[in-house]
């Protein structure tokens, strides 16, 4: 949370979670909430897109086994449109290469499910943290 407040002024982030599990989604937000973020849930990366536009900022949260259009196409189509937001992607079957499909496509952060707490929360923060020094850089 002290990190947090060393954010810009002007810099309003928001966690955007995608996940196609109800409950998932649901309790990442009260999650964010509870730790003083604003965040917005999306049940399918193509709700995410049209919901958002390339400029947001803050950082994304999403599963990779995604239904539709998975967590790796949403990171590539996401670069193509312009996106500027770390993304983290969390999963509950990780292997070599998908991790370094997601590391090509620019992901952020991954964890693998069951992930403890404290590993999202300081992911998340970090990604803020990163995403506000890029636009202050530009």
């Amino acid at each position: 949370m002290e990190r947090l407040q060393n954010l810009p002024e002007y810099y309003h982030p928001r966690v955007y979670i995608v996940d196609d599990n109800d409950n998932v989604r649901d309790s990442c937000v009260i999650l964010m909430q509870s730790c003083g973020l604003s965040a917005e849930a999306f049940c399918c990366a193509e709700d995410f897109l049209r919901g958002t536009a390339a400029d947001s900022c803050g950082c994304l949260l999403t599963d990779l086994q995604l239904t539709g259009c998975n967590g790796l196409d949403l990171l590539r189509q996401m670069k193509s449109a312009g996106y500027l937001l770390p993304a983290i992607l969390v999963s509950g079957s990780l292997d070599r290469e998908t991790t370094g499909c997601a590391v090509e496509e620019g992901a952020f952060a991954i964890l693998e499910k069951p992930y403890p707490v404290q590993s999202l929360w300081e992911a998340v923060i970090t990604a803020i943290e990163n995403d506000s020094q890029q636009r202050t850089c530009k």
